[in-house]
């Protein structure tokens, strides 16, 4: 009988357990076939913080909310126990429903005929935060179901972030750390317990009780969490505010967004300079509707001010013209300086010609269309003149200098990618970008050392870098000479490294400047590149950096790692060497150039002359047009008439016979014209 009954309860047992396994197999089935649609919980805005956690600027989720993700360890525990207290007593021991709620809510419901209280709990509403639907009865036992999933899924921790990441806070801000950030200015790791009382509250009725429209209900449902759960009621109550949000800084948002940045950024920015400078900037806007663009990094390399646009209001509304690649004109003059004084045949002394050059079919000059004749090394840098640069490139060799530099990060953009650098370079005759120049420009406070910018106050700090584009003898020459170059108009300054750079056709001004302390550069200009009559470095964009520096002043001490350059030896006690720059030997036809296509005449006795102009060698200069002798009366300019269309050699020799050529193509003008 015993041995019978012992059979007995095996089988049951035997049967449960088949019964137990079938309903978890049953479960799990269910669970991969209907897994939580965690889309909502994917989706998150940005919202990026300075330096200080100041609010810059925010972006929505995809869905138009104010969600990030949260954590309950990231949550002050005052709010944890408030809402616990309130919403869900038992959640540490149910799993997922509470049946004591829910037996409690059913009889209020026969008894009363409608709801006193309800038996939600955290994983409830978690359920229907997460996968939204009408109250009706089905959807109350969508919530039981999918409530046991999340906890067989997420455990109570999981499903505890799931409501603290979706719980609706009022409007279109979900969730606890929105909420706190956008209401109070800080995370929720340190809430008053009048601030949890309001996050608490908020959730049971959030549109009646929003608090930019409704704040004396809010108060009074928070003083009700508060009460209930016997805590003491504070003096002094918290004033969220859901005013709007401010765009303080666009551009720096658009760029974290387009780089798949969500969540909060703690960048660098400094609140208060990004905005004083964002607003100088408004006020400062060039001629015929262009804009400005400004950069400040500090000692650090740290971005401490990014405003990519003075016109710009909204994230993504406009082109972030810090990143944008446009010709910088003169601006990389000193950086060519830089790798010939690193290289050691200049000195800030040695001698450089300035005259009339040929670079392919462009003759450059000089601003004011002068030229100096001859000039030293620094003083022809402080000028911005166009031949000595020019000079000093062609010793380095473009594509040289374009190899170092992108050794050094900054890829220099030519017009056609398959075109090989040219003497161009040191003209504008590429692309860089505002961040790239100012990378480089901070190089000279660093002993030459080139260090990646940043903007991320968290991330780790980028491993040192052992990429200079000078030494330090060499970036010291350099930083003496620039403090040497004029302060733009109406600014007074000293030990200030300063540099402007013009674009070809007036489209890009650029002014830049190291302190020792800031690294600063501005553009202005037009973001579509249309010429701007009158725009110039140093006459918009120098200004403009100009007031910038006098935000920035009073600068601390200049930082010990400067080095202070020595006193060079007088000229006469160098090498012969470095008295003068030797240029390359021979004449260059300027004009006409070679390759030309002139339209003259096909009357002789209508024709012009055509004039005839060289430079470099050893003048005077002799003339042959097809062989033979150019007539030049002295003192005159040398000019050929043209007998008729067709193709002409035109060579020049200098008094040591050096010579150069040049073949161009006559064509008949047209009559009607």
């Amino acid at each position: 009988m015993g041995r019978g009954l012992w059979r007995r309860h095996a089988v049951r047992a035997g049967l449960a357990g088949a019964c137990l396994a079938s309903l978890l197999a049953g479960a799990a089935l269910l669970d991969h076939l209907l897994p939580p649609d965690m889309a909502r919980v994917r989706s998150f805005a940005l919202i990026l913080q300075a330096r200080d956690g100041t609010v810059l600027d925010g972006r929505t989720s995809h869905d138009g909310t104010w969600r990030l993700p949260t954590q309950s360890k990231q949550v002050d525990p005052t709010y944890l126990a408030l809402l616990l207290q309130t919403e869900d007593r038992r959640f540490a021991w149910h799993p997922g429903i509470d049946p004591l709620s829910l037996t409690r809510a059913a009889w209020q419901l026969l008894t009363h005929g409608h709801i006193v209280s309800g038996g939600s709990t955290l994983a409830m509403q978690a359920s229907r935060l997460l996968m939204p639907h009408p109250h009706t009865w089905g959807g109350k036992l969508a919530d039981l179901l999918r409530a046991l999933q999340l906890e067989w899924r997420y455990g109570h921790t999981g499903t505890l972030d799931l409501y603290l990441t979706l719980t609706p806070e009022g409007g279109n801000i979900e969730g606890i750390r929105a909420a706190s950030l956008l209401y109070f200015g800080h995370e929720p790791a340190h809430l008053s317990p009048a601030e949890a009382a309001l996050l608490v509250a908020l959730p049971r009725k959030p549109a009646a009780f929003r608090p930019d429209r409704h704040p004396q209900a809010l108060l009074a449902a928070a003083q009700g969490v508060l009460s209930h759960a016997q805590q003491p009621l504070p003096a002094l109550w918290p004033h969220p505010t859901t005013g709007p949000h401010p765009h303080d800084a666009p551009e720096v948002l658009a760029f974290l967004w387009g780089n798949g940045r969500r969540d909060t950024v703690h960048s660098t920015l400094d609140a208060a300079q990004q905005r004083t400078i964002r607003a100088l900037l408004t006020r400062d806007l060039p001629p015929r509707h262009g804009t400005l663009a400004a950069l400040v990094a500090n000692h650090e390399h740290e971005i401490t001010t990014w405003v990519g646009g003075s016109e710009h209001s909204c994230p993504s509304c406009a082109i972030d013209m810090v990143l944008a690649p446009r010709s910088p004109g003169s601006a990389l003059k000193p950086l060519i300086y830089g790798m010939a004084l690193d290289a050691g045949w200049l000195t800030p002394t040695t001698r450089l010609r300035d005259s009339r050059m040929a670079v392919g079919d462009y003759a450059p000059h000089d601003y004011g269309h002068t030229f100096y004749g001859e000039t030293t090394a620094a003083r022809a840098l402080q000028l911005s003149l166009n031949i000595p640069a020019i000079l000093v490139l062609q010793k380095i060799g473009a594509a040289t200098f374009r190899d170092h530099l992108a050794r050094c990060g900054v890829v220099l953009r030519l017009p056609d990618a398959t075109a090989t650098p040219s003497l161009a370079l040191a003209l504008g005759g590429e692309a860089v970008t505002l961040r790239e120049l100012v990378t480089l420009y901070a190089a000279i406070d660093h002993a030459g050392t080139v260090a990646p910018l940043v903007l991320d106050h968290t991330a780790p700090p980028p491993p040192p870098m052992d990429t200079r584009f000078a030494s330090p003898r060499a970036t010291a020459d350099l930083r003496a000479i620039l403090r040497g170059t004029h302060p733009p108009a109406g600014t007074s300054w000293h030990d200030v490294a300063f540099k402007t750079g013009t674009s070809y056709g007036g489209r890009d001004a650029w002014a830049m400047a190291t302190t020792g302390r800031w690294t600063v550069g501005v553009w202005a200009g037009r973001p579509d590149g249309t010429a701007t009559p009158g725009l110039t470095g140093r006459g918009v964009a120098g200004p403009v950096l100009g007031r910038i520096i006098t935000l920035l002043q009073p600068p601390a001490p200049i930082p010990t790692t400067l080095a202070v350059a020595p006193t060079h030896l007088n000229t006469a006690a160098l090498s012969t060497a470095l008295h003068r720059m030797a240029t390359v030997a021979g004449p260059q036809i300027i004009t006409p150039a070679n390759g030309a296509e002139l339209e003259n005449s096909p009357d002789p006795a209508h024709a012009s002359p055509i004039g005839l102009e060289a430079a470099g060698g050893v003048p005077p200069y002799r003339w042959y047009v097809n062989g033979t002798p150019v007539s030049v009366p002295p003192g005159a300019s040398a000019a050929w008439l043209p007998d008729g269309p067709g193709f002409t050699h035109i060579s020049v020799t200098d008094a040591q016979g050096l010579s150069a050529q040049a073949t161009i193509r006559i064509r008949d003008a047209d009559p009607t014209l």
